[in-house]
């Protein structure tokens, strides 16, 4: 069975899910899903797991995202993005630096309010749904994380801005808040996920190519399972642990840091994420996840 990651570029105007039936077809295999939703109107990377790498999916989405975004200000839509009508006007004009004083309180712990024109489901429908039949419903605050909010070019009314944060960010949300603060109003006029992990636009199949690619050409491509844990520390056991190991049993093993997730092989062989703990000084290990398949 056919187990890995493929690293996709999604392109403009098509879904998350497409990518999913094109890796499908290309490879000729079931099993497949991707690892956090990309909207119609951006694109760039999109993870997309196949086999037993489905398993890493809340793994591979918890990880932090690059994005590089134009914004443009004096204007509110009211999808937050190009796509939508203009709702609101602004003659307010600013200089770069204060633009940069602004960005300053958008840095670390922020709490945002989801855009109505989003997948997020409520009592059941999609937010998105309800936003085109008119329909407009309270929702729930979320912490997001914004580690970095950098200017890549600006000439007003226009700015590119490259943004890392944590999952379950909205970049045209964060776009809109910034307007509001500024007193100019902005929306998304485009969006790329430039990064998700250690996955890189750069190194990614342009969804558009992968049905010219022979079946090689995309297995080529393809990442083993453990490339989207490499953050975690990594222990390799003797070869008598797999029995163990495999099993998912708690094993007896050396002094080894009880805080973390650990990847741990048997031998060469990727058997899954283990946490230590410590009873009467001795250290044991028991697997938290098995991704190993005879």
């Amino acid at each position: 069975m056919i187990s890995g990651i493929l690293n996709i570029n999604k392109e403009v105007g098509i879904s998350s899910n497409k990518c999913v039936s094109l890796v499908k077809k290309a490879l000729n295999t079931k099993k497949v899903g991707h690892t956090g939703t990309l909207d119609l109107e951006a694109s760039g990377v999109l993870p997309i797991v196949i086999g037993k790498a489905t398993r890493v999916s809340d793994f591979l989405m918890d990880e932090r995202k690059e994005y590089i975004t134009e914004a443009i200000f004096g204007k509110r839509t009211d999808t937050l993005d190009y796509d939508g009508e203009v709702v609101e006007t602004s003659d307010v004009t600013f200089t770069r630096e204060d633009l940069e004083k602004e960005m300053e309180n958008f840095i670390g712990e922020i709490t945002q309010i989801p855009p109505m024109y989003s997948a997020i489901k409520v009592n059941g429908q999609k937010l998105y749904d309800l936003a085109r039949k008119g329909i407009e419903v309270e929702r729930k605050k979320r912490q997001v994380n914004i580690y970095s909010f950098k200017i890549v070019d600006f000439n007003f009314p226009k700015a590119t801005f490259k943004i890392t944060c944590s999952k379950g960010t909205y970049i045209r949300t964060l776009i809109d808040d910034l307007g509001e603060n500024l007193g100019s109003f902005a929306y998304v006029n485009s969006l790329t996920r430039s990064k998700v992990g250690d996955f890189y636009i750069e190194d990614a199949i342009n969804s558009e190519d992968l049905l010219n690619m022979s079946r090689k050409e995309v297995l080529d491509k393809l990442k083993p399972v453990d490339y989207a844990l490499k953050t975690y520390p990594k222990i390799i056991l003797d070869k008598s642990y797999l029995k163990q190991a495999t099993n998912g049993m708690t094993m007896a093993v050396k002094s080894m840091d009880t805080n973390s997730l650990h990847r741990v092989y048997v031998e060469n062989e990727f058997i899954g994420l283990g946490k230590a703990h410590k009873s009467c000084d001795k250290y044991f290990l028991k697997m938290e996840k098995v991704f190993y398949e005879k």
